[in-house]
């Protein structure tokens, strides 16, 4: 067996026992709960037997290594059910939160890596700069300023003060639903700035810092005066640089899209997009638990899906990488 079948094997085993880790933890965390989800469910009309009843219907009253074991199979299956109080089946409601949530940070997150790649790669090239200092300094500023404090800012100046954008949302009531439909409409664009901008103010600032850094190892590398040795000129140069200053950040860019996916919860309740991460606290605040478990699971495996992805992309483009 070659190495790499033996890494990825390896790298496979561990992310199961990863997502076992995590599903358990849900499972504890989620019966230690305070509260009932029958409590927000039923009223005064309710008789207990019609309690029991409901909670028979959910569930709730079995054993618990019953109830264990059951949430495994249906969690490993994709089999979330259906909420405690949506018509709406898990499943469909997931579907519709991710594809949300992907329209608010996927736009931001190419926009943050092209960009923040030409910036610190330039950055890196004229070390000593003032363009260089500028933009270290810049980003050390965004990076440390909270993204809710930012987007709660951005939201009282242009949407309430100066009434440039939209206030939250991502289409207007009665506007498309479909994905191509809200890709071609004006009013989602509209309704993506604020959001969008507020996560590019911070998470450009990794890729512009890392390949900075990273600009700086590369720049005394002895290939550099071998091609200067064959005339090429200042641009290929610095073209060749980046190319080999981009390593670092296949990894950077996978792990920050994973966090990125779990951690726009404050941003999706300011701006009022009907996200997974909204879709998570709602959930939590009237104790629906399957909607809730599901989205914690799907952010858990996104970013183990990232990581993993991210190893093995840097060892199939930098061959100096063995899995020996």
């Amino acid at each position: 067996m070659g190495g790499f079948r033996r890494y990825l094997l390896r790298r496979l085993a561990q992310a199961g026992f990863v997502v076992w880790c995590i599903l358990t933890i849900m499972f504890l965390l989620f019966k230690l709960m305070p509260g009932d989800p029958t409590a927000i469910f039923v009223d005064n009309n309710f008789t207990e037997d019609m309690i029991q009843r409901q909670r028979m219907l959910w569930g709730l009253n079995d054993p618990w290594w019953v109830q264990y074991l059951r949430y495994l199979r249906n969690m490993l299956l994709f089999d979330f059910g259906h909420p405690f109080f949506q018509n709406e089946s898990v499943a469909e409601i997931m579907l519709d939160k991710v594809r949300n949530t992907c329209l608010m940070i996927v736009p931001a997150l190419l926009v943050s890596v092209v960009f923040g790649t030409l910036i610190g790669a330039y950055a890196g090239w004229t070390r000593g700069s003032v363009f260089e200092r500028a933009a270290v300094a810049t980003s050390l500023v965004l990076h440390s300023v909270p993204s809710f404090f930012v987007g709660i800012l951005a939201l009282m100046v242009f949407s309430y003060q100066l009434r440039w954008l939209p206030p939250g949302g991502m289409v207007p009531l009665g506007g498309p639903d479909t994905l191509w439909g809200m890709l071609a409409s004006p009013d989602y664009w509209k309704h993506l700035v604020l959001p969008g901008l507020v996560l590019v103010s911070r998470e450009i600032t990794g890729p512009i810092l890392l390949l900075r850094s990273s600009m700086l190892e590369v720049k005394g590398s002895d290939f550099l005066d071998m091609l200067r040795a064959k005339g090429l000129g200042e641009g290929r140069i610095v073209v060749h640089a980046t190319r080999n200053a981009l390593l670092p950040l296949v990894t950077y860019v996978a792990v920050m899209t994973g966090i990125l996916f779990q951690g726009q919860v404050l941003l999706e309740i300011i701006f009022a997009w009907p996200g997974l991460g909204r879709e998570l606290v709602q959930a939590l605040t009237h104790l629906d638990f399957p909607v809730a478990q599901a989205a914690l699971y799907l952010m858990a495996l996104v970013t183990l899906a990232l990581n993993l992805i991210a190893d093995l992309l840097y060892g199939a483009i930098d061959p100096r990488v063995t899995y020996e």
